[in-house]
């Protein structure tokens, strides 16, 4: 055995962070390098447990930017810590030296070749978007973690990330073919050339780390747990395979501590064509262990458990999922199998169910092999773990013991021992995962404000792991070790240890690349450099100029770091701005992280009204999706509003926000003149001049108010003896597109209701949107005096501008009294949902009609976000084609400015792309900004839906 290099037990100095200065760096790099406290903030936290500061952050555009990085670092004695998505669960993307994010610019596939079944891509090149690409193409990436739509292939190689199909598949290092490392001394080398070498034409550290190998091959090869899913230390097994040092092994699952990787070359596989599925509801946890043991010999690509405290909890809080779910089942068990030749998969499927059955399993199986069967069964998988992230109070359900895996030999006593550790310290926890692979995620609820519980983390990691150990298992299956394991490492590892040590002393003699993970053997490292530790605090000095539906505090700390609100593909359709910047300051999150530290302390509180912050939360557009989609429904948006209304409060909006904002007075004032302003506005030198002067783009098309608003031409009879409706017009119903009120006015009163159409004035949403709070709550109290008791005797008040259904269900409430308001937030309904309650109503006819539809991200996150669809979808001889996109990049007024105009473009190029593909006659959306940008970007003549139903009316009952 090699004794330990002592150059690795000097640890590198903390550098002050407060006078670091990296303009040298900076310099000499394409890339981008941050050392100011609201960046290095921003990338203090990622998906686990713990926070640490980093000194600066770096994004680099090349290996070279690497290189260089690297080489600083040294010459500066900083730490380098290498990062994706920000999705782990460890905390092995954090650091106190330089952190090196690849997702900004490093973020490209190089090259797909599909006849060789490989793809090359750089460290910060998202899975999701390589799913979207092959879709059609017959090939796939078998590991698929679960937050693979988001995770970036740096850092799944990083933890060797496998996912629910690993059992058949196996883990990302499986599948590596290829790869070039910046290693610790500025060093690049390639994989496959160092595995092409002879041994004498290695350099020196590699040559003895051969020796290394084979002097204690024997050892080495004995000491891993006997289980296939192991991502706990460095696996050196197969180091040196025909006397040549193969790399690829030892790379994965390393989390940047041996080299950064800046090009990875992949294999993929052909793609499976049929699936099946198998729902067996268990009345046995034990039971389901001895069913996976008797079901794994047939070949399943994958099983999923959920047992029965993350059944419970879920279904106590989603009323739908509870009715999903018999209420006497214990766990649920999802077997899926997957081949080329449908009947094989429908064979096994049977034979599974009838093992269940005939062996006294359970009489609850069920087979899925449509489609729709089996997403309806996934649907309680998937909904099951996000739903316990918004559970409400102190105690969240945490990453600390959620990764052990042991063999499928020792399953039972490992879920007996799950239970026995757990519940004898009184600790409520949930427990899914790949039982398959002997890999159970376990999650208690602990409070980490709490001491107690704080004292739990290592009590209860102690106990877990050394029963994990007795069962010949492993800490980390496919996760990594991080912060959170690197504790356990030695234990697990007794005579491999020092080996382990001295590979990091070959590869990184200074203990440069994330020295705090793998190597560091410190017992209470997972309770350190927590985010919310006994010793965190908040405060805020200010009275909250919104109305929050719960603490404000709370409702900054649910962001739990997942990093989901990063997705690029259409999966989502959160962060347009972040998708198309990649910038962090863009991300739903980065807002969360910087409010944070500064409640707590960690910035100063004049930090707020400084542009650097403003700057921050001006990246978000209040579409509302990251809120919809986020796993913990953090209301990104609310927190961005709430500190855009405390600096405009003190510094005022500039002169484009107030323009933009204020529509309704633009249309009273200026409606007559209109016809001659637009003339006169669309000369290229009248233009240049709007720009330089309001910050409007030239090159937007002139928005004119008709010269003949709603309310001078429409005339609703409100006779009816039907349900009473009052119409909120809006802004650009009301003055620019005066046509769709009268459409709605004609369907409503067709359907038989009696319509009204009050004195109005703006939503206030586009004045809240811009920190204009005060004047947004005057138009709320302007409306609701109008109004008087219209509201109280109406049945229902419709909209038809998607933004204006959003401010009245939603942001009326956190401007005003929630209880004034609330009436108006029960009875708002969209248009498209009030016509579908009276369908049986509706009479139409015409010609045969495609329609190309587009979503707005408003009307997404209401209630029947699908009405139009489905309304337009019921006229005859109408075909509607939904459009997957994303965001149409206009996002209220947003778009408008000469600032954003390209982007914005680059946001909707997407949506404009397939409408001009789509061969419809009309597009179609309910959002004024959303129709803005199809009919500037698209010959495609552009209607609201109400418009398509009032143009096929018939006429005898119109």
């Amino acid at each position: 055995m090699h004794s330990t290099p002592t150059n690795l037990k000097t640890a590198i100095t903390r550098h002050d962070q407060s006078t670091l200065d990296l303009t040298a760096l900076q310099q000499t790099l394409a890339g981008d390098v941050y050392s100011d406290a609201l960046h290095r903030a921003m990338l203090a936290t990622d998906g686990s447990i713990f926070s640490v500061q980093p000194a600066g952050v770096v994004y680099p555009r090349s290996t070279e930017d690497v290189r260089r990085t690297v080489r600083f670092a040294a010459r500066h004695n900083l730490t380098l810590h290498p990062r994706g998505a920000g999705s782990g669960l460890c905390g092995s993307a954090l650091g106190r030296g330089l952190v090196i994010d690849f997702t900004k610019y490093m973020n490209r596939l190089v090259r797909l070749d599909a006849a060789a079944r490989t793809f090359t891509c750089q460290p910060g090149y998202r899975f999701g978007e390589l799913e979207s690409l092959l879709k059609g193409e017959g090939l796939f990436f078998p590991p698929d973690p679960s937050s693979g739509e988001y995770a970036t292939f740096g850092g799944m190689l990083g933890t060797n990330a496998s996912g629910a199909h690993s059992v058949k598949y196996g883990n990302t290092g499986d599948y590596l073919e290829d790869a070039e490392v910046v290693m610790a001394d500025g060093a690049v080398i390639r994989l496959s050339e160092i595995m092409g070498c002879s041994r004498a034409a290695l350099p020196e550290n590699f040559q003895r780390l051969a020796a290394l190998y084979e002097e204690n091959a024997a050892q080495i090869e004995a000491a891993y747990p006997d289980t296939p899913y192991n991502s706990a230390g460095y696996n050196l097994r197969d180091l040196v395979r025909d006397g040549r040092l193969d790399l690829r092994r030892l790379l994965a699952g390393a989390e940047g501590t041996l080299g950064i990787v800046t090009e990875i070359t992949f294999r993929l596989k052909d793609r499976p064509t049929y699936d099946s599925l198998v729902v067996a509801y268990m009345n046995d946890i034990v039971a389901s262990a001895r069913a996976v043991q008797r079901i794994l010999p047939m070949n399943p690509s994958g099983i999923e458990v959920m047992d029965r405290s993350l059944l419970k909890l879920a279904c106590e809080n989603n009323p739908v999922l509870g009715k999903a779910i018999p209420t006497d089942v214990d766990n649920v068990l999802l077997i899926e199998f997957d081949g080329f030749q449908k009947e094989d998969c429908s064979r096994q499927a049977e034979k599974v169910r009838d093992l269940l059955r005939s062996e006294g399993f359970t009489e609850q199986a069920y087979t899925a092999v449509t489609a729709e069967e089996k997403a309806r069964f996934w649907t309680v998988r998937k909904a099951a773990v996000p739903i316990l992230y918004k559970m409400k109070g102190r105690r969240k359900i945490l990453a600390l013991v959620e990764d052990a895996a042991v063999p499928i030999r020792n399953l039972v006593p490992f879920f007996e021992g799950i239970y026995r550790v757990l519940e004898r310290r009184g600790v409520t926890f949930v427990i899914y995962g790949h039982i398959a692979k002997g890999l159970l995620h376990t999650r208690p609820l602990l409070d980490l404000k709490d001491p107690r519980d704080v004292d739990l983390l290592r009590t209860i990691a102690d106990d877990y792991y050394a029963m994990v150990r007795d069962l010949d298992g492993t800490v980390s299956g496919e996760h990594g070790d991080g912060r959170l394991r690197s504790a356990y490492i030695k234990r697990r590892y007794p005579h491999i240890y020092d080996l382990f040590i001295e590979t990091k002393a070959l590869l990184d003699p200074t203990g440069r690349l994330n020295p705090e993970i793998i190597t560091r053997h410190q017992p209470d490292q997972m309770a350190c450099d927590l985010r919310y530790g006994s010793s965190y605090h908040s405060r805020d000095p200010e009275k909250e100029r919104l109305h929050w539906e719960e603490d404000y505090f709370d409702a900054i700390e649910k962001c739990h770091g997942c990093s989901q609100c990063t997705t690029v593909t259409t999966a989502s359709r959160m962060c347009p701005v972040y998708k198309f910047t990649r910038d962090e300051a863009a991300s739903p999150k980065a807002k969360a992280n910087v409010l944070r530290t500064l409640i707590s302390g960690g910035i100063e509180e004049k930090v707020l009204y400084t542009e650097a912050f403003q700057e921050v939360m001006r990246h978000c557009v209040n579409c509302g999706s990251c809120r919809h989609e986020c796993p913990s429904n953090v209301n990104i948006p609310q927190m961005a509003i709430e500190a855009r209304t405390r600096y405009a409060e003190r510094f005022g909006a500039p002169l484009t926000d107030h323009l933009l904002a204020n529509v309704e007075l633009a249309g009273r004032l200026t409606h007559p003149v209109s016809p001659l302003m637009k003339p006169l506005m669309e000369l290229a030198p009248m233009r240049a001049l709007m720009e330089k002067t309001t910050g409007i783009s030239a090159r937007r098309r002139f928005v004119a108010f008709d010269p003949r608003p709603l309310a001078s031409r429409a005339h609703p009879q409100g006779r009816s003896s039907g349900p009473r409706v009052l119409y909120f017009a809006g802004c650009y119903a009301g003055y620019i597109r005066p046509e769709i009120g009268q459409a709605t006015i004609r369907v409503l009163e067709h359907l038989g209701l009696a319509v009204e159409l009050p004195a109005q004035h703006c939503c206030g949403l586009p004045l809240l949107s811009k920190g204009m709070a005060r004047a947004a709550r005057a138009k709320i109290h302007a409306n609701l005096r109008q109004w008087g008791e219209q509201v109280a005797e109406a049945d229902a008040i419709v909209v038809t501008c998607s933004s204006c259904g959003y401010a009245l269900q939603t942001e009326w409430a956190t401007m005003v009294d929630p209880a004034a308001v609330a009436a108006v937030q029960a009875k708002t309904v969209h248009i498209s949902r009030l016509v579908n309650r009276f369908q049986d109503r509706l009479h139409t006819t015409g010609p045969a009609l495609r329609l190309a539809y587009h979503a707005p991200c408003h009307l997404r996150i209401q209630p029947d976000p699908n009405a139009s669809v489905d309304l337009l979808a019921g006229l005859n001889d109408v075909h509607v084609q939904p459009l997957q996109t994303h965001c149409c990049g206009m996002a209220g007024s947003w778009g408008m400015t000469a600032a954003h105009y390209d982007l914005s473009r680059a946001i909707g190029n997407d949506l404009i792309g397939q409408l001009n593909r789509s061969g419809a006659d009309f597009g179609v959306t309910d959002c004024p900004t959303c129709r803005l940008q199809m009919e500037e970007f698209t010959d495609l003549p552009i209607r609201h839906p109400v418009e398509i139903v009032a143009a096929r009316l018939k006429k005898s009952h119109a």
